[in-house]
């Protein structure tokens, strides 16, 4: 749960404590990387990852 707004790391929409937004944590090439998302860029992602 967020404490205080973020941005997220796609779009750049505040998410504010208490909306919905998705956490991603993964491994890249060059690190480790974590992100942000707000609902709408989840969507996407989600979309993206499943192939459509």
């Amino acid at each position: 749960m967020l404490r205080r707004p973020h941005d997220c790391d796609r779009c750049g929409t505040t998410i504010a404590p208490g909306d919905e937004y998705a956490a991603v944590d993964g491994i890249a090439p060059d690190g480790e990387l974590r992100a942000l998302l707000c609902v709408e860029c989840a969507a996407a992602l989600s979309r993206f990852l499943d192939g459509a």
